[in-house]
């Protein structure tokens, strides 16, 4: 780890710290409460887009079905694959995606798996009104995370 991210750490950890002590709210960091349990801080969102248009799949083939309905094909298949399609969307919507935050390393979750980018592979964290976007050297695109509200 770089001696210039952990300075950036240190200076960032410092101001939101006294922002939350003005808000009255309990430090974080190494020194803090909110962290010394773990040396990840953990941000949750939800998933909204993905799981909607799996449920919609799902509808649309249903009422696709019942329109036009086939002549020789089984039906117990489709209905299977229509509930398929709604089950999967009810269940990636209530699989939480995160952010860990390490001193030295960032988790997320993409297609199913936890991929981690230490300190020295981000290029930049840029800040925007409702998303951050994380770009590193790694193989793959910039990491978009937005808030919605």
């Amino acid at each position: 780890m770089s001696r210039s991210w952990e300075r950036q750490v240190k200076r960032n950890t410092k101001q939101v710290n006294d922002r939350r002590k003005k808000a009255g709210q309990d430090r974080i960091g190494s020194n803090g409460t909110s962290n010394t349990t773990s040396e990840f801080t953990t941000y949750k969102g939800r998933n909204f887009v993905f799981p909607a248009t799996l449920v919609l799949l799902g509808v649309v083939y249903g009422i696709m079905g019942i329109m036009y309905p086939a002549t020789n094909s089984s039906t117990i298949l489709f209905v299977v694959t229509v509930l398929l399609y709604v089950f999967l969307g009810v269940v990636l919507y209530f699989r939480r995606p995160y952010l860990k935050i390490g001193k030295d390393s960032l988790i997320t979750t993409k297609f199913n798996r936890d991929r981690i980018i230490t300190a020295d592979k981000v290029k930049k964290i840029r800040l925007q009104k409702g998303y951050v976007v994380i770009e590193h050297s790694t193989k793959g695109g910039a990491w978009v995370f937005a808030h919605v509200r």
